[in-house]
């Protein structure tokens, strides 16, 4: 594999601890992870995020350049708690085998076929070093549906929603289904969820350790309503849009080329992109409640568990390998601005499977088992990483690649046509992924080489796991 990053940002090696401590008796950090659910990356800017822009962005480092390998929630969702990619989490799709809350979660008799799961978690690990351990949101597609007495192993409070509750939605609090909450003001999932956060906090500074909590509210995930305050807050008629707006061109893999798009598919797409923003607005104001509950020495990481395409390559949704479906919004920082997080941008590659080894590193405690990913803090960096993705929408193929700053190649199973099997993107000269060169410009010796190369590493990338649907592209 190829180092195509030479210059790496120099980050202070020291955590400073704030004077106000977590809690009575202890002076490791506190550590807050924030997950949003579906949102780009360009988003997070001081339009849609003003509160985030402030109090993160301002102190910490962002990431422009964080990823996620599998750009689907629930897989998206097991990494980050693991720290592993698909390929050995077992988890790659939303349902059914190989996704959503079944495939991560040990039957009753204790038996699984995968070694990573919730019971190797960041939960597990925090909990055993001695840290109160909170999760406040949407937890795995396929929970809490009939499952409202399970609570996974390593949590110490629990409160957890369906996917996309908004409103007129039951609860999973700590092993029972709570009353149904309903459709006023006040029952709006992202205030139900941030009262419930800032609860938690509250309480966990009463307790003679420090906390842990996973923050994760529903939105901007479909059907994406927002709070009434900000209804109709953000008008996208005049958002400039990019080039492959609505666009499927001859390169493109077919099952692209085969959706249908009219004025009325745009108008819809483009309502939903205004909800989403205006979703994102209600979160932000709800990140800022929280922060003003937060200690001093609490360490903060934001990240999303996927991007969103909004019309790009006629497709409205994630999955695909795609920059808008791959790419997140990122930032790690400290509440009272530790050495370490003074304001800064890292141009190298992050990934969501880095969470876990970089905030248990800060807070000093041990992974329960090995993981994939790396500390973002430390020297180590990759110069590309897999993208892997099943699901069960035959609308979609199976697919595995490899993704870098400069380059993106992608392998489809057999159920793409052959002409198409193949996709490699120049992410510097065609950001916007207009041109498959594995289709237009095959035998360029710049491209053939490249290809060459992105397909040596993919068949190294795409089969060093334990754990494969049988539609796999590589054998």
């Amino acid at each position: 594999m190829r180092i195509r990053i030479a210059a790496l940002l120099l980050i202070a090696p020291s955590l400073a601890v704030s004077p106000r401590p977590a809690a009575a008796g202890t002076s490791r950090p506190n550590v807050v992870v924030i997950m949003s659910d579906d949102q780009r990356w360009d988003t997070l800017n001081p339009t849609y995020m003003p509160m985030v822009t402030k109090l993160l962005v301002g102190r910490g480092i962002t990431y422009p350049n964080a990823f996620v390998p599998n750009p689907l929630c629930c897989p998206s969702r097991t990494s980050t708690l693991t720290g592993d990619y698909s390929h050995t989490t077992g988890v790659f799709g939303n349902s059914q085998q190989y996704g959503g809350f079944s495939a991560f979660t040990p039957p009753p008799e204790g038996a699984s076929t995968n070694s990573v799961n919730d019971t190797t978690t960041i939960a597990t690990d925090f909990h055993g070093a001695g840290y109160r351990t909170g999760y406040v949101g949407k937890y795995l597609n396929g929970y809490p549906a009939n499952h409202f007495a399970y609570v996974p192993p390593g949590w110490d409070s629990w409160f957890a929603v369906h996917t996309g509750a908004y409103y007129n939605y039951p609860a999973a609090i700590d092993g029972h289904e709570s009353p149904m909450y309903g459709s006023a003001q006040a029952d709006y999932s992202t205030r139900v969820l941030t009262d419930q956060a800032v609860s938690f906090v509250t309480a966990a500074e009463t307790q003679q350790a420090p906390f842990f909590l996973y923050f994760a509210p529903t939105a901007p995930h479909g059907p994406a309503i927002p709070d009434p305050r900000d209804v109709g807050r953000f008008d996208v008629r005049t958002y400039k849009q990019p080039p492959s707006m609505g666009r499927s061109a001859p390169s493109d893999p077919q099952y692209l080329q085969n959706v249908p798009w009219d004025g009325t598919r745009a108008r819809l797409i483009n309502a939903f992109h205004a909800d989403q923003l205006d979703s994102i607005y209600s979160m932000d104001r709800a990140i800022g409640r929280l922060w003003r509950s937060l200690p001093g020495n609490t360490i903060i990481l934001y990240l999303s568990d996927n991007g969103m395409l909004w019309g790009e390559h006629r497709w409205a949704g994630k999955q695909v390998p795609y920059n808008e479906a791959l790419r997140v919004p990122m930032i790690l920082a400290g509440k009272y601005l530790p050495s370490r997080f003074l304001p800064s941008s890292d141009p190298r590659i992050v990934l969501n499977i880095d969470v876990l080894p970089t905030l248990e590193r800060l807070a000093g405690v041990t992974p329960s088992h090995p993981v994939e990913g790396i500390d973002m803090l430390g020297e180590t960096t990759r110069s590309e990483f897999v993208t892997e993705h099943w699901e069960n929408a035959p609308a979609i193929p199976t697919y595995c690649g490899v993704r870098s700053v400069d380059w993106m190649y992608v392998r489809y199973n057999s159920t793409e046509e052959p002409l198409h099997a193949e996709g490699l993107y120049d992410e510097t000269t065609d950001p916007y992924e207009l041109n498959n060169l594995a289709v237009t410009a095959p035998d360029d010796p710049t491209v053939a080489a490249e290809l060459a190369q992105m397909r040596s590493d993919a068949a190294t990338l795409c089969t060093s796991g334990s754990i494969y649907p049988p539609d796999w592209p590589f054998p």
